[in-house]
């Protein structure tokens, strides 16, 4: 180091103070001391206001000299080399309270020892706090609940015929069929035959008559015909200007029929009516359909998230089994004094925390359970509650090819229900327009009727020998409103409403198609994920393996052996998801082509499940 001139240089005579120092201190100092394992755990002075109170306050180290842990291990040369489980505990130090004689100033009172200020603990604080397992959960044994505690697995078809049977939802659908079948009978009621019948007396007064009508009228469904007879009696005295009432003294006969030749000939509102209604029953089954298809799909995301529940159950009950056996293997090793105590409880905290994630699973699979109950319903109808018993695991996914995304879009262009009900509606409108261009033809209708008297009763009308009454009507009946504004109106709608289904019919063709790509990708993707889960879980396994061997070892500690399990635990529930997922989009592909149902197993066919319980 180079100096400015004239001004005197600090460094040497710096170098030389600390240097005298440390000469000074080395003297004074004694041997610096380190931690042992203590014999039992020594508690901390209560005034130490820096810690919480959730912290423990217990010392599970002891204070010895150098030269004391020097002395000690000189006793037993070979004790450098016992290590692990092997290694015996070593003895309790005490502290020397006497002042340092190699001192130059006296020492400090030393304060009082912990032990005087605090009782000893019991031996049995030296193994922690005991973790209880979670009490069994009461929600399945409630009074009034349909169980199904089977042994042989709940399929997936079985599921799917419990819906078609017994769900409720579907059941209120097919209903559409009786609503739709009313509907057609309350058209026909335009067809019905009419029956009147009068009766009428008039006395005393200056005119005392009686009279009776019986009569019967019937629209045909064919050609807007129509037709009417009957039967009447008119008898007594009659004013000159309702001489028409009286009748022969066996009655007259009537009847007629009426026949349009332009509007009302080919199609006319009733029978409009009665066609939509035919239209409407045929028109309930894609409903009921695409209800099926939505219900049942619903059906299948529920029971493939009540089947990976089970798995993720039973992997927290792997991961708690792990830390139990630690635990085990802990005591030993404290009581040996190979280990601190706050290894092992730190361990119990795991413990404590996967107990937790049980009750959790648990609770998970409790709702997973009732959520499939709405779909799986036991013979009566009643929600059936599956238990765990009756659980697999969820299959591994099958690889998808093009193949079966042609197939499913071939069969979803040709079988969606959407185009079924959408073409019908289409024929409605059909009707209406077709009934609309009538309306705009005028009304030209023709008539014949006739009456005929029965008996020799003397009728103002007959002859003068009292022969029966005849008579023979014809008529020709014309009307035309001049505008047909109503008709054209109507006729207006009716083919913008037809331009509208044509649309919808296009983009259903569209939507159906993209709904089928959209399932085969999520599907394919789901494949895909999956190979990458399960070689995370894999991967995982080794590491947590790895890590608890070095744990073993003495190379580790149970922080880093807890953080490698649980990595493992959450690319397990990853792997299961995506198994869980993988499922879901290949119902989501058969909802979308219609062939989700009891009848078909769809990609399930192409794999054998193992069929071993899920806790197994």
């Amino acid at each position: 180091m180079t100096s400015t001139p004239g001004v005197p240089s600090f460094t040497p005579i710096l170098t030389a103070a600390a240097l005298a120092f440390l000469l000074a201190t080395s003297v004074a100092a004694k041997e610096p001391r380190r931690f042992v394992p203590a014999g039992r755990p020594t508690p901390v002075a209560p005034d130490r206001g820096d810690l919480p109170p959730t912290v423990i306050t217990q010392s599970f180290l002891d204070l010895v000299d150098a030269a004391e842990g020097s002395e000690a291990e000189g006793s037993d040369p070979s004790s450098e080399a016992i290590s692990g489980d092997n290694a015996p505990p070593r003895p309790r130090a005490e502290v020397d309270p006497r002042p340092d004689p190699v001192s130059a100033t006296p020492a400090p009172k030393a304060p009082q020892r912990q032990s005087e200020l605090l009782p000893a603990p019991a031996p049995k604080a030296i193994a922690g706090i005991t973790v209880a397992p979670p009490k069994p959960s009461a929600a399945l044994e409630l009074p009034d609940l349909s169980l199904d505690d089977r042994d042989e697995p709940l399929t997936l078809q079985e599921v799917l015929q419990s819906v078609l049977i017994h769900y409720p939802l579907l059941q209120a659908v097919e209903r559409e069929r009786g609503i739709a079948s009313g509907k057609l009978t309350s058209a026909m009621g335009a067809f019905d035959t009419n029956v009147n019948m009068a009766g009428n007396a008039l006395a005393p007064g200056t005119y005392e008559n009686y009279r009776s009508d019986f009569g019967l009228s019937q629209q045909f469904m064919t050609g807007g015909i129509s037709a009417f007879g009957g039967f009447r009696t008119g008898y007594g005295d009659f004013p000159t200007y309702n001489l028409a009432q009286k009748t022969a003294n066996a009655g007259e006969w009537r009847g007629g029929i009426t026949l349009p030749f332009a509007k009302n000939r080919d199609i006319d509102r009733p029978r409009a009516t009665r066609a939509q209604a035919e239209l409407d029953v045929a028109l309930a089954e894609p409903i009921i359909e695409r209800g099926r298809l939505d219900w049942m799909r619903a059906a299948a995301r529920s029971y493939w998230a009540w089947q990976g529940s089970g798995e993720r159950y039973g992997a927290g009950e792997r991961l708690l089994d792990l830390a139990v056996r630690r635990d085990r293997e802990l005591e030993q090793k404290v009581a040996r004094g190979a280990t601190a105590n706050i290894e092992r409880i730190d361990n119990q905290q795991n413990i404590a925390l996967r107990n937790g994630l049980i009750v959790q699973a648990d609770r998970a699979m409790q709702q997973a359970a009732i959520d499939l109950s709405l779909f799986h319903r036991d013979d009566a109808g009643r929600p059936l509650l599956a238990r765990r018993s009756r659980m697999r695991q969820v299959p591994e996914p099958v690889q998808p090819t093009v193949l079966l995304y042609q197939d499913s879009l071939a069969r979803a262009l040709g079988s969606r229900p959407e185009f079924q009900r959408l073409s019908l509606q289409r024929e409605k409108l059909l009707v209406e327009r077709r009934l609309a261009s009538n309306q705009t033809l005028p009304n030209l209708d023709g008539q014949l009727t006739g009456n005929q008297d029965a008996g020799f009763g003397k009728s103002a009308l007959s002859g003068n020998d009292g022969l029966d009454r005849q008579v023979l009507q014809a008529s020709l009946i014309f009307q035309l409103p001049a505008q047909r504004r109503e008709a054209r109106g109507r006729l207006q709608t009716a083919e913008s409403q037809l331009m509208q289904i044509d649309r919808q019919l296009s983009y259903a063709e569209d939507q159906v198609r993209a709904e089928v790509q959209d399932a085969f990708s999520l599907l394919e993707r789901a494949y895909e994920f999956h190979k990458q889960a399960r070689t995370r879980v894999e991967l995982a396994r080794l590491v947590a393996g790895a890590e608890r061997e070095q744990l073993r070892l003495g190379r580790s500690d149970v922080l880093r052996v807890t953080l490698r399990e649980q990595a493992k635990f959450d690319a397990e529930i990853f792997e299961i998801s995506a198994r869980q997922e993988f499922w879901r989009a290949e119902s989501d592909l058969r909802a979308a082509d219609t062939s989700l149902g009891p009848e078909s197993r769809g990609l399930l066919r192409e794999m054998t499940v193992r069929q071993v319980p899920i806790d197994e």
